[in-house]
């Protein structure tokens, strides 16, 4: 088991510090400690895992906050993390203007302490952090993350603890953006999204509910379609999404832990260049801030409030290991 601290040295990138982790089981994964903890890279015995957009790793002092320049610099990588003030679509609400996505995903960590930890039964890679979402006159909130990867398993874990850190009560928005590509993602592959109900973002994405759960051939002309889910729960209120490509025998789960990531969103775009898929668990619809209050996903927190998030990402080796995923 290995983890180093890395830096980035070129074009835009320029700058950037990731922990760089490789277990024995294969996989190896880095931590963008640059940009709110996400991770960027994932890969298994050498297959990528993930989807890294045109714009590739991108520096936080690049970010545009209006409107969607996120865009610019959303390296969409194995996971984004989008919050804690909005999620979704760039809106307005009250008088304040709000981004894509929110800021989170462009503020560098503090407090980061990475370790191999060796006191328990099995050796693990533990790896600590700190991403602020504060403003003076505004919202106050926090979110500490902690990554744990242990010597052997082909999984990672995500816990993290958004605090209100102000005297007020505060709206909080999150949503993990899981992005699944090449190879992983072809025509070919099975995507398994147990939904009780499914319904279609917009009137687009309406047109091809039918075919939801179907990749395609990439297409230069292919306009995304987004999709809500409401997941079946098993007996500990979680649920688990996969991707599975059977060519390679090789695929991809996320564990969501229900009691507070309530709302999956599909994101299926299957352009040519731009052909991912996005499995995004989240606490709320990302129509803006307004939809969310009137449609009742909205959720809040008091002052003092503490809300954990988790997720447990599985490597699949093979097809009995994706069909045990199928068997809630």
């Amino acid at each position: 088991m290995k983890v180093k601290k890395i830096r980035m040295e070129d074009g835009k990138a320029s700058g950037v510090e990731m922990v760089d982790v490789q277990n024995r089981s294969g996989m190896h994964f880095d931590v963008n400690i640059s940009r709110g903890m996400d991770i960027p890279y994932l890969d298994f015995c050498g297959e990528n895992i993930g989807f890294i957009s045109p714009c590739g790793v991108v520096a936080p002092e690049y970010f545009d906050d209006k409107g969607l320049g996120f865009l610019k610099s959303f390296t969409a990588g194995f996971m984004t993390t989008c919050g804690l003030k909005v999620a979704g679509a760039p809106c307005e609400y009250e008088g304040t203007s709000y981004g894509l996505h929110g800021n989170l995903s462009h503020t560098p960590a503090e407090d980061v302490s990475y370790v191999i930890d060796e006191n328990g039964e099995t050796p693990c890679v533990v790896i600590r952090g700190t991403i602020r979402d504060a403003i003076i006159f505004g919202d106050k909130m926090s979110l500490n993350r902690e990554i744990c990867c242990y010597y052997k398993d082909r999984k990672i874990t995500v816990r993290d603890k958004v605090k209100n850190e102000g005297f007020k009560k505060v709206r909080q928005m999150i949503l993990y953006h899981c992005n699944i590509g090449y190879p992983i993602l072809t025509p070919d592959s099975e995507v398994y999204i147990p939904a009780l109900e499914t319904k279609a973002r917009n009137e687009h994405a309406q047109e091809g509910i039918a075919n939801w759960m179907h990749p395609e051939v990439a297409d230069s002309d292919y306009e995304e379609m987004c999709y809500y889910h409401k997941l079946k729960p098993d007996e500990n209120n979680h649920s688990k999404v996969a991707i599975f490509n059977p060519e390679l025998d090789l695929g991809i789960a996320i564990e969501i832990d229900l009691s507070t990531l309530d709302n999956l969103v599909q994101w299926k775009m299957m352009g040519a260049g731009d052909y991912v898929m996005g499995l995004e668990p989240a606490n709320s619809t990302i129509d803006g801030i307004e939809d969310a209050v009137n449609n009742g996903s909205m959720k809040y927190l008091e002052p003092g409030e503490v809300k954990e998030y988790n997720l447990t990402f599985h490597i699949l080796k093979g097809r009995e290991e994706f069909e045990d995923v199928k068997n809630l």
